[in-house]
């Protein structure tokens, strides 16, 4: 059931069908060949939620057996069960014909730099993001990107190492007889005839991993899933033929900065982001930037001998009047409090931007299985 609103997104799983929302701009259009970019989301969506069917659905953490209504369910294998399913949601559009390499690649894009722009993620490990669920993901606040991760989106990018991980070694001596190695396919539906008829827990993955990729995947576990180091993405895509290009990061993520700006309310922060420029000059969430002064003018002096300032109503004002300064006095409105935060303009900031660079070995990847 798909309900179409003016505002929304989401869906919900159920054992036979699966509810879903979302806007109506984003659904195609009589008379316009193109979809809007939307439907492909929204498709994206579709896969996602019908993919639950077997995983989550049937296949269930051992902690949802048994589903208790009047109060919390915790387990902390989110990370698998929403996670891989957000893996193979893209993957499967990829499969049917329905986005193309450069278009999947571009999905995997945003996924990975939304992962690598959270702080949190070097907080929280993915495991420990599952359990928290109930108190942390589904009550955010503006220090949530600091302090959790998605067990979404960076358990997607788990399962997308495992994948490549077991493509690559599967390739090294363990194919079949048609050229094919081992790969996350093989172990969802290892795992779904081991556990079709009861729970999963985390020791049936760890079972089944060992016995087709043959060797222990404990330590893969124990850094990808309760550790909170950084993923072995570039190597693994590399491995894969996609290159990992780098961009110029937009000016809020080169501050540490989330904010809501328009020409009628100016800049909102939002978030603070851990470490960055803004968190060191002082911002703070809530905050209303109002303008910008010359560095070294941090007391005000009189009009007549006042250097100059400028009204802020969108951040990125800050490069137009800014220049080449390496300092400025950002003007800041917190509690009806006027403030002076002297900040360091940071070097330019990368993002991802991944390409195909063998394409051969990009559709052994993505092409539908044979």
């Amino acid at each position: 059931m798909l309900n179409a609103v003016d505002d929304g997104y989401g869906g919900l799983e159920h054992c036979n069908s699966t509810a879903l929302i979302c806007t109506r701009k984003d659904l195609p259009r009589l008379g316009e060949a193109k979809a809007p970019e939307g439907y492909t989301t929204l498709r994206g969506l579709i896969s996602h939620e019908y993919f639950h069917t077997w995983n989550v659905k049937r296949l269930r953490p051992a902690e949802l057996e048994s589903y208790q209504y009047g109060h919390e369910n915790y387990t902390e294998l989110l990370w698998f069960f929403e996670g891989f399913t957000s893996y193979y949601d893209d993957l499967l559009l990829r499969r049917a014909g329905l986005l193309d390499n450069a278009a999947y690649l571009k999905l995997l894009n945003k996924t990975i730099n939304q992962v690598m722009q959270a702080p949190g993620r070097l907080v929280q490990s993915v495991a420990q993001a599952s359990f928290d669920a109930w108190v942390k993901y589904y009550r955010q606040d503006e220090n949530t990107p600091n302090a959790t991760i998605s067990y979404y989106t960076k358990g997607a990018l788990v399962a997308l190492c495992f994948d490549l991980t077991l493509r690559s070694e599967g390739s090294e001596g363990n194919e079949d007889s048609k050229g094919h190695g081992t790969t996350l396919d093989d172990v969802m539906r290892a795992l779904w005839q081991r556990c079709k008829a009861g729970p999963m827990r985390q020791a049936d993955f760890s079972d089944v991993l060992q016995a087709l990729g043959q060797r222990s995947f404990a330590p893969e576990l124990a850094r990808w899933v309760h550790g909170r180091e950084e993923l072995p993405l570039e190597t693994l895509l590399k491995n894969h033929g996609v290159s990992v290009l780098q961009e110029p990061a937009q000016l809020a993520q080169r501050l540490g900065l989330r904010v809501s700006d328009s020409d009628n309310q100016g800049v909102q922060i939002k978030t603070v982001l851990r470490g960055g420029a803004a968190e060191q000059a002082g911002f703070a969430p809530g905050d209303e930037w109002l303008g910008l002064e010359p560095a070294g003018s941090a007391k005000p002096k009189p009009a007549s001998q006042a250097s100059g300032g400028w009204r802020m109503s969108r951040l990125d004002d800050l490069l137009l009047y800014a220049g080449t300064a390496k300092k400025v006095i950002a003007l800041v409105a917190r509690d009806k409090r006027l403030l002076r935060l002297e900040l360091t303009l940071p070097p330019a900031l990368t993002t991802w931007r991944l390409a195909v660079q063998d394409a051969a070995l990009v559709n052994k990847w993505l092409s539908p299985p044979t």
